[in-house]
């Protein structure tokens, strides 16, 4: 049987009739590759991928799932990260970061008036709450002191030295380790209440678009949106019946909006 040719994404080759482009003086078009990224930002992208992990799996989590997660394969977690514990420990580190958070908010889409705003604002900061909530809960099994050796930091190792802002959140996580004396509770008090004060701001930029349809300070707005999103999720508020997005951004209107007629009586 004579040999059958598979259609070919390749061009045809040149035949004498049909001379080359570069017998015709066309230059070859250039190949660019890919900067190869650097150790650090290795380790901030497998980071950010065990991210998610953590909040399905918790610490269980594999490092065959990070490799997967992060495009790699699994030698190369090892030669960015000393150990898969190391890996977990830079995932909670990047976690405090709200950079991502204040980002996507910054996004949401804002042309179609006030309350359709707050309602992707608040969808928004419930998932991010939920999202949170499992990373706070996978932290404490990360972070567990009789799961690791004595003395051992979390976050880049060597003499690699990173911005402020993430030796911060790396001091954070250390202390966290100690335990759960009051060191530990301060620093993880210190970077929620750091990360709550972007996220505020980054609602009020939002807010401020629409300063004409709010009866409020954009920032007033902005932390009561904030409050009531977080309040509704703690338990002894709550009463264990939480409030969907829709019902607390009419809530929050309720309070915000301008068409709100207002107690006159000091």
């Amino acid at each position: 049987m004579a040999p059958v040719s598979l259609p070919s994404d390749a061009p045809p080759e040149a035949t004498p009739d049909t001379p080359s482009e570069a017998a015709r003086g066309v230059p070859a078009p250039e190949r660019t590759r890919a900067r190869p990224l650097s150790r650090e930002e290795r380790r901030d992208a497998i980071a950010a991928a065990t991210i998610p992990l953590l909040v399905e799996h918790g610490a269980a989590v594999t490092t065959r799932q990070i490799a997967d997660a992060a495009g790699v394969a699994e030698g190369t977690l090892f030669r960015a990260f000393a150990d898969k514990d190391e890996i977990l420990h830079a995932a909670v580190v990047r976690s405090l970061d709200p950079a991502p958070a204040v980002a996507a908010i910054g996004l949401l889409p804002d042309d179609d008036g006030l309350r359709p705003l707050v309602v992707s604002i608040v969808e928004f900061l419930l998932e991010a709450q939920r999202v949170g909530m499992r990373i706070f809960a996978a932290a404490h099994q990360v972070l567990d002191p009789h799961r690791h050796s004595a003395g051992r930091a979390a976050g880049p190792p060597g003499d690699a030295v990173p911005d402020r802002a993430t030796a911060d959140r790396v001091e954070t996580v250390r202390r966290m380790r100690a335990g759960d004396g009051p060191d530990a509770r301060r620093a993880g008090f210190d970077a929620r209440e750091r990360s709550a004060r972007e996220i505020v701001g980054a609602i009020e930029r939002k807010l401020a678009a629409h300063g004409a349809e709010l009866r409020v300070e954009p920032g007033l707005a902005a932390r009561a949106v904030f409050s009531l999103v977080f309040g509704n999720a703690l338990p002894h508020l709550s009463g264990g019946d939480r409030l969907d997005a829709v019902q607390l951004a009419d809530l929050i209107l309720g309070g915000i909006g301008a068409d709100v007629t207002t107690d006159p009586s000091p």
